[in-house]
């Protein structure tokens, strides 16, 4: 597994471990692995950067892996549109997939399947409910990024002796997730009864709790369908992130005055990210089984532990 230290990543990896599986996972240099504490002892650990092709072929001729999760990917990136950071793109995105799928390719016994965690950003004003038949057109250089690596895979695929399935996954929530997110500092926020202004409330955000994800995507490597290449992991629901702002003041019992609402300038239309998960449901009976009311729960009883464990909770 790449990526294996992140949110979505970690999550999966514990998920791997506690069924039994013999686990290697990639971690680049100087990564916090703060998130695989429980685990570290029951992985096989590689410390690489995806770009070291001599390094990745290393590690994966040491672990001969007969299945592979490709979640190693930078989400940070700017949502502006620049040239400098759409240049990143190549570096971060393709060139790693491709490092990767080469090498294990090469094997003399190679996996049966690859699953690579894609987005819904790739989709960005493609009409919603997004499809996997529709036409992505991203507006950030992370969902385009993402894209070309999606479209290069596909690509190549006539001369891989594994499927590989890019699955597009929604926006994903739970815990242990960055407060740089929008579901984590909305908890911490108000858990802290500290006052957060909600920038753009009528946004509509297809949210999933990262364990439908994780179980979404092993559903996918048990399958291994060679003719589907690309799948929607999602919830097919798009709550207002004031009405998530709502639910979670709602829980917490906090006072709702903690929480504001900015107005959108003349001109600026909320947005709409949400994907239909038919697919996933025809073809490999998965659908999302966590509602949004107990996935925030979980996150924010989750949080809470974990105040309590410090000694944080006011």
């Amino acid at each position: 597994m790449t990526g294996a230290a992140g949110f979505i990543g970690s999550h999966l990896t514990a998920r791997l471990v506690a069924r039994g599986d013999d686990v290697h996972v990639v971690l680049r240099p100087g990564s916090n692995r703060a998130r695989l504490l429980s685990v570290m002892e029951r992985v096989t650990v590689h410390e690489l950067d995806l770009a070291d092709r001599s390094a990745v072929r290393a590690a994966i001729r040491a672990a001969c892996p007969n299945r592979v999760f490709h979640l190693g990917a930078e989400t940070r990136l700017s949502d502006q549109p620049a040239f400098d950071t759409a240049r990143k793109a190549l570096p971060l995105y393709v060139e790693p997939a491709f490092n990767l799928v080469e090498e294990l390719a090469a094997l003399p016994d190679p996996p049966f399947i690859v699953i690579r965690a894609g987005t819904i950003a790739e989709y960005g004003q493609a009409e919603t409910p997004y499809r996997e038949t529709g036409q992505p057109l991203p507006l950030t250089p992370y969902g385009a990024g993402m894209l070309a690596a999606t479209h290069g895979l596909s690509m190549l695929a006539p001369i891989l002796p594994f499927p590989v399935i890019t699955a597009r996954l929604a926006l994903c929530y739970g815990p242990g997730q960055s407060r740089s997110f929008f579901v984590p500092a909305l908890v911490d926020a108000l858990l802290s009864r500290r006052s957060i202004t909600v920038a753009r409330p009528e946004d509509r955000r297809d949210l999933m709790h990262v364990t439908d994800a994780v179980e979404g995507l092993l559903r996918l490597a048990d399958f291994a369908p060679a003719d589907c290449e690309l799948v929607n992991l999602a919830t097919g629901m798009a709550p207002t992130m004031r009405e998530v702002a709502e639910r979670v003041v709602a829980q917490i019992g906090c006072p709702a005055s903690l929480v504001s609402f900015r107005t959108l300038p003349p001109g600026d239309v909320p947005t709409r990210l949400l994907s239909s998960p038919d697919r996933a449901n025809r073809r490999f009976g998965w659908r999302a089984r966590i509602g949004l009311e107990d996935g925030l729960r979980a996150t924010i009883e989750a949080e809470q532990a974990a105040r309590e464990l410090l000694g944080h909770l006011p």
